[in-house]
């Protein structure tokens, strides 16, 4: 989640530069090369071609591709404020689908962490409800948070396959879905796939972007929700606004607000409550 917050800080010194298509497909493109190599170089070059592609491709396509798309609608759709509070639904849509597929059992101990994990992401954002434009945006995001915990879950349940290969079949879907739609915007000649010329103020923040705040950070996302489980997982995702608030605060670009670390202490106590009986019966709730 640090990672991944690191590229929400460093994307608004590229936007100004790049279209959005455009550096998603090249955020993308760079990970996977990454993705390969590792699973190449640490494991065995012929794991990638045992590995069940066809599989990944559609699930990722999907789930992280479909998702990623409907997620930059629904911001443009909306605004900042409608989005944060969105985003902090992850830890139900987690519930949800862990429901449904599961057959989970939502006990009142893990009903308390939810509460505490969504009013906790809520404060993080900083945002005030009251100023949010909720409409079609809000539903195409909150679309994309279950289309993400879907695809969490089903990417962790790929067989035969480690975090690394889970991670790399599964995002190559993504990147294909992404590049589809940043060729179709570059023949109709719209602004989203405009390429910036590379200058030298951009390297850095353009580094952070495409490889550690996607590649490594999803990898990171896999192995740790391959073991907490999406549900648990989408807890932490919560309190990447104040990770956000403190690399600003740190890069003297924001100030420091009180209310949206009290926000992250929510959530680390949803966190907290929900896992104790889980440490205490070494199972899930």
């Amino acid at each position: 989640m640090l990672l991944w917050a690191m590229g929400f800080v460093a994307v608004e010194y590229l936007f100004d530069h790049w279209g959005v298509l455009s550096l998603l497909s090249l955020r993308l493109v760079v990970s996977i090369i990454f993705l390969v190599l590792w699973w190449g170089l640490t494991e065995s070059w012929t794991e990638l071609s045992r590995a069940p592609w066809s599989q990944g491709l559609r699930l990722g396509g999907f789930g992280w591709g479909v998702g990623a798309i409907l997620l930059l609608i629904g911001q443009r759709l909306s605004d900042p404020v409608a989005t944060g509070i969105t985003v902090a639904m992850m830890p139900i849509a987690g519930a949800t689908v862990e429901v449904i597929f599961d057959n989970r059992r939502i006990s009142s101990r893990l009903c308390v962490g939810i509460i505490f994990a969504v009013v906790g992401g809520y404060l993080a954002t900083g945002v005030n409800l009251a100023e949010g434009n909720f409409g079609l945006g809000v539903f195409l995001c909150l679309s994309a948070m279950f289309l993400f915990a879907w695809a969490t879950r089903a990417t962790t349940l790929i067989g035969d396959l480690s975090p690394v290969g889970q991670s790399t079949v599964t995002l190559c879907g993504g990147m294909l879905v992404s590049l589809l739609c940043y060729v179709l915007s570059l023949m109709a000649g719209l602004e989203e796939s405009r390429i910036s010329t590379f200058e030298v103020e951009q390297w850095l923040p353009l580094a952070i972007y495409v490889l550690p705040s996607c590649g490594i950070a999803q990898l990171l996302w896999i192995r740790g929700a391959g073991r907490l489980g999406v549900l648990l997982a989408s807890f932490h995702m919560n309190a990447v606004p104040f990770y956000v608030m403190v690399i600003m605060v740190l890069l003297s670009l924001a100030e420091w607000k009180w209310i949206q670390a009290g926000g992250v202490a929510l959530v680390a106590f949803g966190v907290l409550v929900s896992q104790m009986g889980r440490l205490r019966n070494h199972e899930k709730i």
